[in-house]
């Protein structure tokens, strides 16, 4: 009769298995490890976000591994070939940095990278009176008036035709924002190709006014426009007075009812005065 091993053969028996299946988990652990470290590349991603047409620095980028299939498909590899170029539109923190995201230094990007999906670019006149007296600058946001002969009417009309347009570039070029002046020559809005066929048509046919809009103001007024006609009908504009006086004072324009001649009469609060063409 065979003699069954002691509690010490049990013991020694469960720890040499342990130690075998460790081995085993531990060799499986490493190979996994070393697949996916093969499958990971190292690629350029941006350390802070980067402005459109700024120059990278060194201090800007870093390396990241990132799994083949979440790489980028012109992601680039290589901090030099990143270092020194211009960025030609924003790169977030932590984006990977892609060869079409870059320009040489000294080449002009196009504007075809800051125009809107859906829209397009179009230049309009821009002098001092008509541009809110050349502050307009890229990125501001504008209102575009005409003036222009209502067939229907057979009055001279203004009106607001667009609304809450962006400004893309002024003058010669200028892009950049933080450049001193405005729009004293010319500017390009984004619009969509309906509103260039409005804006384009209404150019021709009249002339244009700009409004400059607030930062962040994305109020749409629906307005009918006014015609030279208004002046004379007693219509009342009621507009916002200064913040000092914490009130409203109404401008009543209205034809005089007993005075002879043509000749208007402009209220303004208690002050009222009579103007004659």
């Amino acid at each position: 009769m065979a003699k069954k091993p002691g509690a010490s053969g049990i013991i020694l028996l469960a720890v040499i298995l342990g130690l075998v299946t460790a081995y085993f988990i531990w060799r499986y652990l490493a190979d996994v490890k070393r697949q996916s470290e093969a499958n990971w590349q190292p690629v350029v991603i941006a350390v802070v976000d980067i402005k459109p047409r700024t120059t990278i620095s060194s201090e800007m980028i870093t390396l990241a591994r990132f799994p083949q299939d979440h790489l980028a498909s012109d992601a680039v590899t290589d901090r030099k070939q990143v270092e020194g170029k211009i960025a030609l539109g924003r790169i977030r923190a932590k984006e990977q940095i892609r060869a079409s995201d870059l320009v040489q230094k000294g080449q002009v990007p196009s504007l075809a990278y800051e125009i809107p999906p859906g829209k397009r670019a179009v230049a309009i006149g821009a002098g001092e009176v008509m541009a809110a007296g050349s502050t307009v600058k890229p990125g501001d946001h504008v209102d575009i008036l005409a003036t222009y002969h209502d067939p229907i009417s057979r009055q001279e009309t203004t009106q607001m035709i667009l609304q809450n347009v962006t400004v893309l570039w002024v003058n010669t070029g200028q892009t950049d924002a933080a450049t001193p002046g405005g729009a004293n020559s010319s500017m390009t809005v984004a619009v969509t190709p309906e509103e260039v066929e409005l804006l384009t048509a209404a150019d021709r046919a009249g002339a244009l006014r700009i409004a400059l809009r607030p930062v962040q103001d994305q109020t749409i007024v629906s307005s009918p426009g006014i015609t030279v006609r208004d002046f004379g009908s007693g219509k009342m504009i009621e507009s916002a007075s200064s913040p000092m006086e914490g009130r409203s004072t109404q401008v009543i324009i209205s034809p005089p009812p007993s005075r002879t001649g043509r000749s208007i009469t402009i209220v303004r609060g208690t002050q009222e005065q009579i103007m004659s063409p």
